[in-house]
């Protein structure tokens, strides 16, 4: 009998502890204080790495990124912006301009900019992520905090699964460093090395 008792007493443990590495949902208060911080960051620059991976091509460049509310300015250089690659967009369209050469896309077109250059990018959503923020407007799927309750491990919105592999403090905020996104088979990696958030 005590045996049984044993034995139901463990599993019992085991399924605890196997339910508590599920979902872990985002502690209110330190979580509200964090992203209410971020979302107040409306102008930034990053500097960095990006690597581009699809099945049919693996590029990598450095990145300049300033963000100044909904306008986003990436610059590009080296093998992916071999001419040097220059993104502008207004939340709405975007303009890719490589050396003489000039395009320009309707987001809300969301197969436009994989029909025409192979990239499948989430680029409405992408100044939110690389913040460690969900993007508004769309269903999140997962999410999953650190120990501390306060920053992102990994995010699924979607369909894209963003997993935050290194953060550090800039300023009073502390920012991701590495993040790796992931939908079918595009990956994408950003190494940041510095953030600039004086602008706010």
């Amino acid at each position: 009998m005590h045996c049984k008792l044993a034995a139901a007493a463990l599993l019992l443990l085991i399924l605890t502890a196997c339910a508590g590495q599920q979902v872990q949902p985002p502690d209110a208060a330190n979580w509200q204080q964090h992203s209410d911080a971020l979302r107040g960051l409306t102008n930034w620059s990053a500097e960095g790495k990006l690597a581009l991976r699809t099945p049919d091509q693996s590029e990598s460049a450095s990145l300049n990124w300033h963000q100044t509310g909904v306008i986003t300015r990436l610059q590009l250089s080296g093998p992916l912006g071999a001419a040097a690659t220059t993104l502008y967009s207004d939340g709405k369209t975007l303009e890719v301009r490589q050396g003489t050469e000039l395009s320009s896309w309707d987001l809300t077109d969301t197969s436009a900019l994989e029909q025409q250059t192979g990239w499948d990018l989430p680029l409405q959503s992408l100044p939110h992520w690389i913040k460690g923020l969900p993007a508004p407007g769309s269903d999140i799927q997962e999410i999953q905090m650190g120990p501390d309750q306060t920053h992102i491990e990994v995010l699924k919105q979607n369909n894209w699964e963003i997993r935050y592999e290194a953060y550090a403090a800039f300023g009073a905020l502390t920012l991701p460093t590495r993040l790796h996104l992931q939908r079918a088979g595009t990956t994408v990696r950003f190494i940041i090395r510095d953030w600039q958030t004086s602008g706010n």
